[in-house]
């Protein structure tokens, strides 16, 4: 019972369904801490521990920085979640401390949000449903395209050919995130003896090949290059392209002060987390003519972005942050527990975006000075409200890989 029990109010063990949480509970293990006892984190990577009954002091080195009481609000968070804290606990008295499998823990939720699915209630008008229309049709035939602007597509299709080495390779098809998402969603249709999904650009260049890979751009960019109708959708396109390449940039720079995140996989996320407006994009521009207002295109894009994106990353197998990052990576306010994900660099980096270079139009995204989110990587020593030194260096990556388009 003390197991059941804890499973239905520890996080992040509450967001099992019932199947995975009773299938979690068989695997749990009750440890009856004497009075005195130590505990060090050493096994926290593979175990989810928390206190169910008594009280524990945690330490720093020799010092004493706190006290943990069961049935808490601190104690339904796994001991040594913030690793910087305390580095030990020890009980005055007995106490129970109730342990998860970590990895199991994790295979459950991804599996379970896979497969999950999401209702979004969105109040559409008459524009909503003219784009959204084509793009459910286009969804059911399975023959999505993600449209590159022609101006990226230029001078790709003038110099991926000489770029040498996959490194070189991967920065020159991250100037695109059409072409992005189009490579890696092709490599994960290679049957190279592995259900897993890719995670990067490199990781799809090298299970394609470079040659393939080669081949696949000059294919993608011949048939999919978008010529904007109107200078509305030709405005918010460069807009988009502008702002997306910039967060993929930002995550990548962030990602370097967190070593259990990987910079690469932090890029794609970033790059392909907003998709589904490129997609609003392509088939508004098919209706040009209904889009001569900047404020109707915003708003549309607004309403169907995240169901867009979803769908997309859920539909063409990407792996699981990727579809975290479409759905939640907007959802400023949202509760943080863990470690800092994937989701939360895209988060930033649309704040720091937002605050450094606003745009015009009024916005939705709020200033990170009293978001949860800001307050834990400033922890990590990532400073959200002075961003400068982030924003240099992510620009600074983006003109040098412009030069690789120029060069030659």
């Amino acid at each position: 019972m003390l197991v059941q029990s804890a499973a239905r109010t520890v996080s992040p063990v509450t967001e099992l369904n019932a199947k995975n949480c009773k299938a979690l509970c068989k695997s749990a293990v009750v440890v009856h801490v004497q009075r005195n006892d130590e505990i060090k984190p050493e096994n926290s990577h593979r175990w989810m521990m928390y206190l169910v009954e008594g009280s524990l002091t945690l330490h720093s080195g020799k010092d004493e920085v706190g006290v943990l009481n069961a049935n808490t609000s601190e104690s339904l968070q796994p001991l040594f979640q913030d690793k910087g804290a305390y580095q030990s606990v020890r009980t005055n008295t007995v106490a129970k401390i109730v342990k998860f499998g970590r990895e199991q823990l994790d295979i459950l939720l991804k599996e379970q949000q896979k497969n999950a699915v999401s209702v979004t209630d969105v109040h559409v008008g008459e524009l909503d449903n003219l784009v959204f229309d084509d793009i459910r049709e286009a969804m059911m035939t399975q023959s999505v395209a993600l449209p590159s602007s022609s101006d990226a597509a230029l001078k790709i299709l003038g110099s991926f050919a000489r770029v040498a080495g996959i490194p070189e390779l991967a920065e020159v098809i991250q100037c695109d995130p059409g072409l992005a998402v189009h490579i890696v969603k092709t490599a994960n249709r290679v049957d190279v003896g592995t259900t897993e999904s890719t995670h990067s650009i490199r990781g799809a260049i090298t299970r394609l090949g470079v040659e393939e890979t080669q081949r696949a751009i000059a294919e993608l960019l011949k048939v999919n290059t978008m010529v904007p109708a109107n200078k509305v959708i030709d405005t918010r396109l460069k807009r988009y392209i502008h702002r997306t390449t910039l967060c993929a940039a930002i995550a990548q720079v962030i990602s370097r002060e967190l070593p259990h995140l990987k910079s690469e996989v932090a890029m794609l996320v970033a790059l392909s987390a907003d998709v589904g407006e490129l997609l609003v994009l392509k088939y508004a521009n098919a209706h040009a003519d209904k889009f001569t207002s900047e404020q109707e295109l915003a708003t549309v894009i607004e309403n169907l972005r995240l169901i867009v994106s979803s769908w997309l990353m859920s539909s063409w197998d990407f792996p699981p942050e990727f579809l975290d990052a479409s759905l939640k990576a907007r959802d400023w306010y949202r509760t943080h527990n863990g470690e800092i994900t994937y989701t939360d660099l895209v988060t930033a980096a649309l704040l720091i975006i937002n605050s450094e270079m606003p745009e015009s139009q009024p916005s939705s995204i709020p200033s990170a000075d009293n978001l949860l989110l800001a307050r834990r990587l400033q922890q990590a020593g990532i400073d959200l409200t002075s961003p400068g030194a982030i924003v240099r260096a992510a620009s600074s990556r983006i003109v040098n890989v412009q030069g690789l388009l120029k060069a030659g």
